[in-house]
């Protein structure tokens, strides 16, 4: 496990970022077809974002790697083992100015926290195609795998469409919008010794729902095929207002379009999934103190997180 980077090398709040060096992107989509679990949106997300990367981004074809459980390559399924791999490159040989790109579409859901590392007791988790045989990729691993090898002058910007996808990366810093105002809280200050930063480098989530919440796999919002609702809302939101659009507009922009979904649909929760590893659905059945928590379940709410606080009214670069 790696040390806490020195106060040196952690990246300044207000940092400013040009992507100047290389691109890399590992989009990851589970439809699940055939299955108990089948989603019907998760692919066409994949390749709606390829298509943003590179038509807006600079992304060329051949820095994008794609993992989707339609593929007729099995090399190239979003398996449990195929998607450590991926982020392990992703990540590898990465240097200053390089811009990074993680995407996963598709189930997600939580387990009670064995490392005593998470103050709700529970890590989140996202759901590869082969999760019912191989397990599931839990934030720990994630944030290991992602955001600890990223060097000084590197971003990486995860974007999780699935539910409870929240702190899917366990970054430290939450965006807090309240009517007050804008704020970033601090999500860890009882942190345990387990290292949850980077190596100098900035590390941003975008996660389609709050921990709690579940996300929406729908047609509603494309009018005619089914997408992920968040992936549709940051797409949309980029399309409208451009690559300058800043992090603040993006997450108002996306979170106007979520409460509108789930206005039009009488807002009814998402369709859960079937069961997954015992939990409900992926609708946390979360007992703490005998209680179930099923708090903020009736909406969807994208989430910023990153692992220092930084200026929202930054323009996104990817």
């Amino acid at each position: 496990m790696p040390p806490p980077a020195p106060a040196h090398q952690q990246p300044a709040p207000g940092q400013t970022y040009n992507p100047t060096g290389r691109k890399k992107a590992l989009l990851c989509a589970c439809n699940y077809r055939g299955s108990s679990s089948e989603l019907r949106g998760c692919i066409n997300d994949a390749h709606c974002l390829r298509h943003l990367l590179t038509s807006r981004f600079n992304f060329r074809d051949s820095d994008i790697v794609m993992l989707t459980d339609d593929s007729p390559n099995p090399q190239a399924w979003p398996t449990r083992a195929n998607m450590l791999y991926q982020m392990q490159l992703l990540t590898w040989n990465a240097q200053p100015g390089d811009s990074l790109v993680f995407h996963f579409s598709g189930h997600g859901t939580q387990i009670r926290d064995q490392y005593g590392d998470e103050s709700d007791g529970l890590n989140e988790t996202i759901c590869p195609c082969d999760f019912k045989t191989a397990g599931y990729i839990v934030d720990d691993e994630m944030n290991r795998l992602l955001v600890n090898p990223l060097p000084h002058g590197v971003r990486l910007h995860a974007i999780i469409d699935a539910c409870h996808s929240g702190s899917a990366l366990d970054l430290e810093f939450k965006c807090k919008v309240k009517d007050t105002g804008v704020r970033w809280k601090n999500e860890y200050t009882r942190r345990t010794s387990i290292y949850k930063g980077t190596a100098g480098g900035e590390a941003l989530q975008i996660g389609a729902a709050r921990d709690k919440q579940t996300a929406a796999d729908t047609a509603t919002m494309s009018g005619s095929v089914s997408t992920g609702a968040a992936t549709f809302a940051f797409i949309q939101a980029i399309e409208r207002q451009g690559t300058h659009i800043t992090y603040l507009q993006l997450l108002y922009s996306m979170n106007q379009a979520l409460e509108q979904l789930h206005a039009s649909t009488g807002n009814r929760p998402p369709k859960l999934p079937p069961k997954v590893g015992g939990l409900f659905g992926g609708l946390v059945s979360k007992v703490v103190n005998g209680a179930l928590d099923m708090a903020g379940l009736s909406g969807q709410t994208p989430v910023i997180c990153s692992n220092v606080p930084f200026d929202l009214n930054r323009p996104v670069a990817l």
